[in-house]
Protein backbone atom coordinates (compact mmCIF):
# COMPACT_ATOMS: atom_id res chain seq x y z
CA UNK A 1 0.00 0.00 0.00
CA UNK A 2 2.95 2.33 0.67
CA UNK A 3 4.56 1.84 -2.82
CA UNK A 4 1.03 2.42 -3.98
CA UNK A 5 0.38 5.40 -2.30
CA UNK A 6 3.92 6.41 -3.96
CA UNK A 7 2.56 5.39 -7.68
CA UNK A 8 -0.22 7.62 -7.25
CA UNK A 9 1.75 10.56 -6.25
CA UNK A 10 3.83 10.12 -9.37
CA UNK A 11 1.29 9.67 -11.72
CA UNK A 12 -0.17 13.17 -10.66
CA UNK A 13 3.36 14.31 -11.65
CA UNK A 14 3.50 16.72 -15.13
CA UNK A 15 6.96 16.64 -15.80
CA UNK A 16 7.37 12.49 -16.08
CA UNK A 17 8.66 11.74 -19.68
CA UNK A 18 5.98 9.45 -21.70
CA UNK A 19 8.20 6.05 -20.69
CA UNK A 20 8.05 6.88 -17.17
CA UNK A 21 4.93 7.71 -16.87
CA UNK A 22 4.15 4.51 -19.10
CA UNK A 23 6.16 2.91 -16.44
CA UNK A 24 4.25 4.23 -13.37
CA UNK A 25 0.93 3.38 -15.16
CA UNK A 26 2.22 -0.35 -15.31
CA UNK A 27 3.66 -0.29 -12.09
CA UNK A 28 0.10 1.21 -10.40
CA UNK A 29 -1.69 -1.47 -12.57
CA UNK A 30 0.49 -4.13 -10.82
CA UNK A 31 0.25 -3.08 -7.77
CA UNK A 32 -3.43 -3.26 -7.38
CA UNK A 33 -3.53 -6.40 -9.08
CA UNK A 34 -1.03 -7.57 -6.11
CA UNK A 35 -2.72 -6.14 -3.23
CA UNK A 36 -6.01 -7.14 -4.68
CA UNK A 37 -9.44 -7.28 -3.04
CA UNK A 38 -11.16 -6.31 -0.87
CA UNK A 39 -8.74 -3.25 -0.51
CA UNK A 40 -9.25 -2.74 -3.75
CA UNK A 41 -11.92 -3.63 -5.56
CA UNK A 42 -11.98 -5.79 -9.00
CA UNK A 43 -13.57 -2.49 -10.70
CA UNK A 44 -10.52 -0.23 -9.55
CA UNK A 45 -8.43 -2.75 -10.69
CA UNK A 46 -9.99 -2.42 -13.81
CA UNK A 47 -9.92 1.02 -14.43
CA UNK A 48 -6.38 0.90 -12.80
CA UNK A 49 -4.79 -1.08 -15.55
CA UNK A 50 -7.46 0.00 -18.17
CA UNK A 51 -6.04 3.09 -18.14
CA UNK A 52 -2.43 1.86 -18.23
CA UNK A 53 -3.27 -0.57 -21.07
CA UNK A 54 -3.56 2.13 -23.86
CA UNK A 55 0.31 3.24 -23.68
CA UNK A 56 2.06 1.88 -26.57
CA UNK A 57 4.59 -1.28 -25.17
CA UNK A 58 2.63 -1.31 -21.93
CA UNK A 59 2.99 -4.81 -19.79
CA UNK A 60 -0.71 -3.87 -18.40
CA UNK A 61 -2.87 -5.60 -21.12
CA UNK A 62 -1.31 -9.39 -20.10
CA UNK A 63 -2.12 -8.33 -15.91
CA UNK A 64 -5.42 -7.82 -17.17
CA UNK A 65 -5.43 -11.36 -18.74
CA UNK A 66 -4.83 -12.52 -15.48
CA UNK A 67 -7.25 -10.21 -13.44
CA UNK A 68 -10.06 -11.47 -15.70
CA UNK A 69 -9.26 -15.16 -15.22
CA UNK A 70 -8.94 -14.75 -11.43
CA UNK A 71 -11.85 -12.46 -10.63
CA UNK A 72 -14.16 -15.46 -12.78
CA UNK A 73 -12.91 -17.98 -10.53
CA UNK A 74 -13.02 -16.21 -7.44
CA UNK A 75 -16.53 -14.74 -7.84
CA UNK A 76 -17.57 -18.10 -9.39
CA UNK A 77 -16.91 -19.48 -5.77
CA UNK A 78 -18.10 -16.48 -3.76
CA UNK A 79 -21.67 -16.04 -5.16
CA UNK A 80 -21.95 -19.95 -5.02
CA UNK A 81 -21.10 -19.81 -1.50
CA UNK A 82 -22.91 -16.62 -0.69
CA UNK A 83 -25.97 -18.05 -1.86
CA UNK A 84 -25.57 -21.46 0.04
CA UNK A 85 -25.35 -19.51 2.88
CA UNK A 86 -27.82 -17.63 2.21
CA UNK A 87 -25.88 -14.29 2.44
CA UNK A 88 -27.78 -11.81 0.02
CA UNK A 89 -25.74 -8.61 0.08
CA UNK A 90 -22.39 -11.06 -0.50
CA UNK A 91 -24.17 -12.98 -2.85
CA UNK A 92 -25.24 -9.70 -4.89
CA UNK A 93 -21.76 -8.60 -4.74
CA UNK A 94 -19.66 -11.11 -5.87
CA UNK A 95 -22.62 -11.54 -9.02
CA UNK A 96 -21.64 -7.47 -9.84
CA UNK A 97 -18.29 -7.92 -9.57
CA UNK A 98 -18.74 -11.27 -12.42
CA UNK A 99 -20.97 -9.24 -14.09
CA UNK A 100 -18.25 -6.70 -15.21
CA UNK A 101 -15.32 -9.45 -16.54
CA UNK A 102 -15.49 -9.19 -20.25
CA UNK A 103 -17.52 -12.04 -21.53
CA UNK A 104 -19.14 -12.77 -18.52
CA UNK A 105 -21.49 -16.05 -19.34
CA UNK A 106 -25.02 -14.57 -19.25
CA UNK A 107 -26.84 -17.90 -18.72
CA UNK A 108 -24.89 -18.31 -15.49
CA UNK A 109 -26.15 -14.28 -14.69
CA UNK A 110 -29.37 -14.87 -15.25
CA UNK A 111 -29.52 -18.05 -12.91
CA UNK A 112 -27.69 -16.13 -9.98
CA UNK A 113 -30.14 -13.09 -10.28
CA UNK A 114 -33.26 -15.61 -10.03
CA UNK A 115 -31.79 -17.17 -6.87
CA UNK A 116 -31.16 -13.75 -5.64
CA UNK A 117 -34.42 -12.31 -6.32
CA UNK A 118 -35.63 -15.26 -4.89
CA UNK A 119 -33.46 -15.07 -1.62
CA UNK A 120 -34.70 -11.34 -1.66
CA UNK A 121 -38.18 -12.19 -1.30
CA UNK A 122 -37.77 -15.01 1.10
CA UNK A 123 -35.62 -12.65 3.60
CA UNK A 124 -38.10 -9.62 3.07
CA UNK A 125 -41.53 -11.31 2.27
CA UNK A 126 -41.75 -13.93 5.00
CA UNK A 127 -45.60 -14.40 5.30
CA UNK A 128 -47.41 -15.85 8.08
CA UNK A 129 -51.25 -16.55 8.67
CA UNK A 130 -50.96 -14.01 11.21
CA UNK A 131 -49.92 -11.04 8.99
CA UNK A 132 -52.23 -12.50 6.15
CA UNK A 133 -55.37 -12.09 8.51
CA UNK A 134 -53.41 -8.38 9.20
CA UNK A 135 -53.54 -7.14 6.13
CA UNK A 136 -57.31 -7.30 5.46
CA UNK A 137 -57.67 -4.06 7.56
CA UNK A 138 -54.30 -2.62 5.75
CA UNK A 139 -55.76 -3.48 2.16
CA UNK A 140 -59.33 -1.97 3.46
CA UNK A 141 -58.16 1.44 4.41
CA UNK A 142 -55.82 2.07 1.70
CA UNK A 143 -58.92 1.28 -0.67
CA UNK A 144 -60.85 3.93 0.79
CA UNK A 145 -57.00 6.20 0.75
CA UNK A 146 -56.74 5.42 -2.58
CA UNK A 147 -60.22 5.15 -4.16
CA UNK A 148 -58.98 7.59 -7.37
CA UNK A 149 -56.38 4.78 -8.40
CA UNK A 150 -58.83 1.81 -7.69
CA UNK A 151 -60.57 1.76 -10.80
CA UNK A 152 -58.09 3.08 -13.51
CA UNK A 153 -57.17 0.17 -16.31
CA UNK A 154 -53.85 -0.82 -16.85
CA UNK A 155 -52.61 1.94 -19.32
CA UNK A 156 -54.15 4.50 -16.21
CA UNK A 157 -52.50 2.85 -13.61
CA UNK A 158 -49.09 2.70 -15.56
CA UNK A 159 -49.23 6.50 -16.40
CA UNK A 160 -49.87 7.09 -12.80
CA UNK A 161 -47.05 5.15 -11.33
CA UNK A 162 -44.78 6.71 -13.83
CA UNK A 163 -45.91 9.98 -12.89
CA UNK A 164 -45.56 9.49 -9.40
CA UNK A 165 -41.87 7.97 -9.53
CA UNK A 166 -41.14 11.30 -11.38
CA UNK A 167 -38.75 13.85 -9.21
CA UNK A 168 -37.72 17.03 -10.17
CA UNK A 169 -38.75 16.22 -14.10
CA UNK A 170 -36.41 12.72 -13.63
CA UNK A 171 -38.23 9.64 -14.02
CA UNK A 172 -37.03 7.28 -11.94
CA UNK A 173 -38.18 4.38 -13.59
CA UNK A 174 -36.68 3.11 -16.87
CA UNK A 175 -38.92 0.33 -17.26
CA UNK A 176 -42.00 -0.62 -15.53
CA UNK A 177 -43.78 -4.66 -15.55
CA UNK A 178 -47.30 -4.99 -14.15
CA UNK A 179 -48.78 -8.42 -12.79
CA UNK A 180 -52.04 -9.54 -10.80
CA UNK A 181 -50.25 -8.58 -7.22
CA UNK A 182 -46.35 -7.87 -8.16
CA UNK A 183 -44.96 -4.75 -9.75
CA UNK A 184 -41.33 -4.55 -11.24
CA UNK A 185 -39.63 -1.26 -11.45
CA UNK A 186 -36.19 -1.02 -13.21
CA UNK A 187 -33.74 1.67 -12.46
CA UNK A 188 -30.66 2.75 -13.95
CA UNK A 189 -27.94 3.10 -11.50
CA UNK A 190 -27.11 6.79 -12.30
CA UNK A 191 -30.59 7.65 -10.78
CA UNK A 192 -29.99 5.49 -7.85
CA UNK A 193 -28.81 8.36 -5.58
CA UNK A 194 -32.07 10.07 -6.22
CA UNK A 195 -34.39 6.89 -5.59
CA UNK A 196 -32.58 7.05 -2.50
CA UNK A 197 -34.08 10.18 -1.44
CA UNK A 198 -37.35 9.21 -2.68
CA UNK A 199 -38.33 6.13 -1.02
CA UNK A 200 -41.69 7.60 0.15
CA UNK A 201 -42.66 7.66 -3.51
CA UNK A 202 -41.97 4.15 -3.83
CA UNK A 203 -44.31 3.18 -0.27
CA UNK A 204 -46.79 5.70 -2.04
CA UNK A 205 -47.01 3.29 -5.34
CA UNK A 206 -47.33 0.14 -3.51
CA UNK A 207 -50.02 1.57 -0.90
CA UNK A 208 -52.43 2.52 -4.69
CA UNK A 209 -51.17 -0.82 -6.25
CA UNK A 210 -52.79 -2.62 -2.90
CA UNK A 211 -55.57 -0.77 -2.62
CA UNK A 212 -56.08 -1.11 -6.60
CA UNK A 213 -55.34 -5.10 -6.40
CA UNK A 214 -56.92 -6.02 -3.09
CA UNK A 215 -54.52 -7.85 -2.16
CA UNK A 216 -50.69 -8.35 -0.31
CA UNK A 217 -49.34 -6.26 -3.26
CA UNK A 218 -45.36 -6.13 -3.33
CA UNK A 219 -43.16 -3.99 -5.93
CA UNK A 220 -39.73 -4.98 -6.50
CA UNK A 221 -37.19 -2.55 -7.87
CA UNK A 222 -34.50 -3.71 -9.78
CA UNK A 223 -30.91 -2.56 -10.90
CA UNK A 224 -30.92 -1.69 -15.14
CA UNK A 225 -27.68 -2.91 -15.58
CA UNK A 226 -27.19 -6.08 -13.35
CA UNK A 227 -31.17 -7.27 -12.92
CA UNK A 228 -30.26 -7.21 -9.15
CA UNK A 229 -32.47 -6.17 -6.35
CA UNK A 230 -32.38 -2.84 -5.07
CA UNK A 231 -35.34 -2.32 -3.27
CA UNK A 232 -38.61 -4.22 -2.35
CA UNK A 233 -41.98 -3.06 -1.04
CA UNK A 234 -44.25 -4.49 0.78
CA UNK A 235 -47.13 -3.81 2.92
CA UNK A 236 -46.57 -3.80 6.75
CA UNK A 237 -49.61 -4.86 8.33
CA UNK A 238 -49.35 -3.01 11.95
CA UNK A 239 -48.53 0.63 9.88
CA UNK A 240 -51.26 -0.18 7.07
CA UNK A 241 -48.60 1.40 4.35
CA UNK A 242 -46.17 -0.09 2.42
CA UNK A 243 -42.46 -0.25 3.82
CA UNK A 244 -39.30 -0.34 1.85
CA UNK A 245 -36.23 -2.37 2.24
CA UNK A 246 -33.23 -1.61 1.19
CA UNK A 247 -31.32 -4.46 0.40
CA UNK A 248 -27.77 -3.50 0.74
CA UNK A 249 -24.42 -5.25 -0.54
CA UNK A 250 -22.57 -4.95 1.83
CA UNK A 251 -23.78 -4.86 5.03
CA UNK A 252 -26.53 -8.04 5.77
CA UNK A 253 -28.98 -5.46 7.58
CA UNK A 254 -32.45 -4.88 6.23
CA UNK A 255 -33.38 -1.34 6.58
CA UNK A 256 -37.11 0.29 6.18
CA UNK A 257 -39.12 3.31 5.44
CA UNK A 258 -42.53 3.64 5.31
CA UNK A 259 -44.61 6.51 2.96
CA UNK A 260 -46.22 9.24 5.07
Amino acid sequence: MAARRELVGLSERKDLSPSERREVSDNLCLSDFMIGRPTVSVAEQRRTCAAAATDPGTQSGAIMAQLDEQSERIDRTQVETALAERDLPGAERAAMDYQSIPGADQAVLAGWSKQIWSLADEQALSDTRARKSALEAAIAALRKSHGDVRHMNDVQFRQWVEHTATTSGTPLAAGLELKKSKLRLSIDSANLQLAALNLDKLATINDAFAARCGCDAHTDVAVVQSGFPAYIIRLDAETQMSEVMILPRSDQQILTTSAN
